[in-house]
């Protein structure tokens, strides 16, 4: 999971430097989309992950293998039954 943070950062990253590009050459549209459709979904993405983390830390991963099961099942749901 901490891999997945990682990647979800340096996507942000690249989103935050298109931005600024697109600011700079004063393309407002491109703005807009990165803002409303891309980059709010990635903070709130990376804030999931980072809570999802935390709580596993808490409980104790990877020192007891009990737990990370616990959380998958408790936190993430059983997606066995999704499909």
């Amino acid at each position: 999971m901490q891999c997945a943070l990682r990647l979800e950062k340096s996507v942000n990253q690249s989103l935050l430097d298109l931005h600024q590009l697109a600011s700079e050459k004063s393309d407002a549209h491109l703005c807009h989309f990165l803002q409303s459709h891309c980059l709010n979904h990635q903070v709130e993405f990376i804030k999931e992950l980072g809570d999802h983390i935390t709580t596993l830390h808490k409980m104790g991963t990877p020192e007891v293998g009990m737990a990370e099961y616990l959380f998958d099942k408790l936190t993430l749901g059983d997606s066995d039954k999704k499909n």
